[in-house]
């Protein structure tokens, strides 16, 4: 059944698009699964200028208030659990297991950046020049009108790391979903109405990205642009929104290191990196996308690799919840294959995989590709130089820490990275010599809603997550004081 309910959010009221039609498909099984019109640039228009009328009175509301708003649509929204799993996993075709940690830690930023912002404290400065004959306050403000574009990999995730802090901290919004998976968002918003949450504050749009994301983008409205995507769409979002001055934050995707060094301990490196590539589908930014393994190891790893990921099941849905899921769409199921395929023509080995699975009934038309490992992989090869966003185990060889730093490093990616060692040497000269914005060793958990997320290089600007994450919602007031 094809569903039909979507409707926008726009200056507190739920409103048909006006705009082309648009459909949404499952990937896993290749059914239309909801159809819905796209907003109009009259109705993203209507939902900027609402937002900058909201801001005037939601920025002055007391953090309590606020808090209690944030805690009245989180309840609400849970309410309705079952629902917005079913539909989410529907629109990404992952396992079920991403799509409930998906939607549950998007409730994690709210309650994160609920609690965080009451712990901004204004600053008080002293005159040089003068003894106590004036008064200096530095005081954080919101910034105003925040226009949001959020990526398909992890919807919940990325609503909640862009919507968590926008009412936090008293700015107001206008976010877009992506147009491969914008249902379980736009029945998020929803909910705001139902709630009775002040108009304007939280608007959501929804529709092609070359129509009304570059509308949001222009406008002068907007305070603030953020952006989760590839760095080509980072690029974009910035000329585009070049019309005035604006403040950014961009978080844009990367081409992670794993070094499994010669002391490493293979059963935890072989955990990591064989489930890292099959969680979210290996549709991650920090995802691991080149493991660099010491030449002395290589053989017993890649044979531990290659037991571990034979065991993998493929295929989708409620009732099998940890099998490994469909990729977003055909195209980039078959990307994939050719990358496979060009790394072997050159000399790289499949090992396993490199093609789509056999499957049964509806998943036989899913964007399914058996985990692939590729060995003998060259840095000069598509499958260590691209961001490959999915299930591919791209392996590399090394037998020295000077040249396994600086391969690392040679890549316009600054994101994450990995490593597995017990000596202390190598881990003090990977910490600091690795150029990305984490660097994680020995498969130190990094998922908390109060850790960093920093991109370096062209992976993005400002930081996602952590109490870092709300320098980019405030702006900075000097109030100075003569009596």
């Amino acid at each position: 059944m094809v569903r039909t309910d979507f409707k926008m959010l726009i200056n507190g009221k739920l409103v048909e698009g006006k705009g082309d039609p648009c459909q949404v498909y499952n990937p896993a099984t290749g059914e239309l699964i909801a159809e819905y019109k796209a907003a109009s640039v009259e109705q993203v228009e209507e939902a900027l200028q609402g937002a900058r009328a909201a801001f005037k009175t939601w920025s002055f509301t007391s953090l309590n208030e606020r808090a209690e708003w944030m805690d009245k649509f989180h309840e609400a929204c849970a309410a309705k659990y079952d629902e917005l799993i079913d539909l989410l996993a529907s629109e990404t075709g992952k396992a079920y297991r991403d799509n409930i940690n998906d939607l549950t830690r998007c409730w994690d930023y709210f309650d994160f950046y609920r609690d965080e912002v009451k712990r901004i404290y204004d600053n008080g400065i002293h005159d040089y020049n003068d003894h106590r004959d004036s008064f200096y306050k530095v005081c954080r403000r919101p910034v105003g009108v925040v226009a949001g574009h959020l990526a398909w990999n992890v919807p919940m995730i990325n609503l909640g790391m862009k919507l968590g802090p926008v009412l936090a901290t008293g700015n107001t919004c206008v976010l877009k979903p992506s147009s491969s998976t914008p249902l379980t968002t736009m029945k998020i918003a929803e909910t705001a109405v139902e709630i009775g949450m002040p108009a304007g504050v939280f608007n959501l749009v929804s529709g092609p990205a070359g129509i009304i994301g570059k509308y949001m983008n222009e406008s002068e409205i907007p305070d603030m642009v953020t952006c989760i995507g590839s760095i080509p769409t980072g690029v974009q979002v910035m000329q585009q929104a070049s019309t005035n001055i604006k403040r950014f934050s961009l978080e844009l995707g990367g081409n992670a290191p794993c070094i499994v060094a010669e002391d490493a301990d293979l059963d935890g490196a072989i955990d990591f990196v064989s489930m890292r590539k099959v969680m979210q589908t290996g549709q991650s930014c920090g995802c691991v996308n080149r493991i660099f393994v010491h030449e002395s190891v290589h053989d017993e790893f890649v044979k531990r690799l290659l037991d571990r990921v034979k065991t993998f099941k493929i295929g989708w849905g409620k009732d099998v919840p940890n099998y490994v899921g469909s990729l977003i769409d055909i195209k980039s199921r078959d990307r994939l294959i050719e990358i496979a395929k060009e790394a072997q023509e050159q000399g790289a080995k499949i090992l396993y995989g490199g093609k789509a699975p056999e499957l049964d009934g509806k998943l036989a038309n899913g964007a399914f590709l058996i985990p692939t490992i590729i060995d003998g992989v060259t840095d000069d090869m598509k499958a260590a130089k691209e961001e490959l966003f999915g299930p591919v185990y791209s392996i590399l060889t090394y037998n020295d820490l000077d040249d396994v730093i600086e391969r690392s490093n040679s890549t316009e990616f600054g994101l994450a990275s990995y490593a597995f060692t017990d000596s202390a040497k190598i881990i003090g000269q990977l910490a600091e010599r690795l150029e990305f914005g984490r660097v994680c060793i020995n498969n130190a958990p990094i998922a908390g809603a109060n850790m960093p997320h920093t991109g370096l290089k062209q992976s993005g600007i400002g930081t996602a997550f952590g109490k870092e994450s709300l320098d980019n919602y405030y702006s900075t007031k000097l109030i100075a004081i003569k009596p």
